[in-house]
């Protein structure tokens, strides 16, 4: 079965131009029929950075969006996300997507709240705690914005409802599953649990280098639409440099193949499945976009060899968080994430924040929530 992906060229957020290229994008993705119906906008909210940052969707993106639902005929519009850890309204206003949401006629959902979701196609979890906003909605629209990522290497529209999960409960999927494949797993079902109904990816300025929160903007001028959010991802993969498959949630969908539930048997069984609308990918392909490098997985070894040798060679070959101690404001944000308590502030004469290596878990948590970039993630070996 094809999956139609839109990629429609848009250089700037100003309306009314922008509002022609996601019309555009929509309809050339299939459409979506909304009238009557009570619409969930999921926007990407990190964390309290302004616009400038390119870490949360742009807010005239989400405006943008509901005056299409609205004008759609949808009954009400509710926009909505779980930040990491600050308060919801905190990152809403500072990356000033309430503001926007609200002055277009929505309604700011609070997403704080979860309600237990059975999912009986998902392979590793069967059931989630989502946000009751998505629960009492009839649609979710996904909206991410095209970044790297430290853990996935990509986050897009899959990653994206991770924030359904109500805030430092994501913290516990993170202890649950330490491994890359095993949260990748777990992030496939996820996608099949929320089960968006439409994705639009900001494309229009990108995160490129150490994502999801201390990349560098990069403008690409894209918006990609589809009601596939594996052959969307896939799509803006192949757009900025990486193979899909190279992705752990992409190659882990994949490889499951369609099934006869009503939730994945509508979406590819297989790239060769995407059929694009618009650009053609050449045309729309990036060939400088700074990624974050693939590893080799020491947990290949897992089981293969002595754990006090595996748990060496793990903690030589894959980055760990190294702190600058000069940029770090003390802020309290890692060491609240950590979900292993590996992190621990220090006050004493030189005030600072201690990691226990043999607790971490590498999941990167506190590089992605870190608001002054003092994280770095560095190989012992490289």
């Amino acid at each position: 079965m094809k999956s139609l992906v839109s990629l429609v060229r848009c250089a700037s957020y100003a309306s009314p131009g922008l509002d022609r290229a996601l019309a555009e994008a929509i309809e050339a993705a299939g459409g979506l029929e909304v009238r009557g119906a009570s619409v969930l906008v999921k926007p990407n909210l990190l964390n309290a950075n302004g616009p400038e940052r390119a870490v949360s969707t742009q807010p005239e993106m989400v405006a943008a969006m509901v005056r299409w639902l609205l004008a759609a005929g949808a009954d009400r519009v509710l926009v909505g996300d779980s930040p990491a850890f600050q308060p919801q309204d905190l990152v809403g206003r500072k990356s000033g997507v309430k503001e926007a949401a609200e002055a277009t006629g929505a309604l700011w959902a609070d997403c704080s709240t979860g309600v237990e979701v059975e999912n009986p196609e998902g392979s590793l979890v069967k059931r989630f705690t989502l946000a009751q906003a998505m629960v009492e909605s009839d649609l979710l629209v996904n909206m991410p914005r095209l970044k790297t990522h430290q853990l996935m290497y990509f986050s897009g529209a899959i990653k994206n409802l991770f924030g359904l999960v109500p805030g430092l409960q994501k913290s516990a999927f993170h202890l649950r599953f330490p491994g890359r494949p095993e949260f990748a797993s777990m992030l496939a079902d996820l996608c099949l649990a929320a089960a968006p109904d439409f994705c639009v990816m900001d494309g229009i300025v990108a995160m490129e280098g150490p994502g999801p929160n201390n990349g560098k903007p990069r403008r690409l001028d894209l918006l990609l639409a589809s009601k596939d959010p594996l052959a969307l991802d896939a799509t803006a993969c192949r757009v900025v440099g990486y193979e899909p498959l190279s992705i752990p949630y992409i190659s882990e969908l994949v490889a499951r193949g369609p099934s006869p539930g009503p939730v994945r048997s509508s979406w590819i069984g297989a790239l060769s499945d995407i059929e694009l609308r618009g650009l053609a990918l050449e045309e729309a392909r990036v060939k400088d976009f700074v990624l974050v490098p693939l590893l080799r997985e020491t947990d290949f070894f897992k089981g293969k060899l002595p754990s006090s040798i595996h748990r060496v060679l793990k903690g030589l070959m894959v980055p760990r968080p190294l702190f600058d101690h000069h940029r770090c404001v003390r802020c309290g944000a890692c060491v609240r994430i950590c979900p292993a308590k590996a992190l621990e502030y220090s006050p004493g004469p030189r005030p600072r924040v201690e990691i226990d290596y043999e607790a971490c878990l590498r999941c990167y948590c506190c590089h992605e929530v870190c608001p002054e970039d003092a994280i770095k993630l560095v190989r012992r070996l490289s």
